[in-house]
């Protein structure tokens, strides 16, 4: 029985060593995979603040393009009621 333990935990031994390499370099290969995926992530980030600054810049245009909007017609309006009377 001994010596079956001894033979399992040889092969064992043996297949760990084996694998090492190949874990180390699936690992390497992973690491650089997340890597490259946090570098996406950090660009993607930068694009959306600058896509929300842009839309906050397009947002307070219309908004005073409405005002503008609505005094220019004031403006026909009273244009108009003068030529009225």
């Amino acid at each position: 029985m001994l010596k079956i333990i001894t033979a399992v935990t040889l092969a064992l031994a043996l297949t760990a060593c084996a694998n090492t390499d190949a874990l180390d370099a699936n690992i390497s290969s992973l690491t650089s995979k997340v890597d490259a995926l946090s570098a996406q992530v950090t660009d993607l980030q930068a694009q959306q603040q600058s896509t929300a600054t842009n839309a906050q810049a397009a947002k307070v245009a219309a908004e005073q393009a409405v005002i503008d909007a609505k005094s220019a017609n004031e403006r026909i309006d009273n244009v108009v009621a003068s030529y009225k009377k």
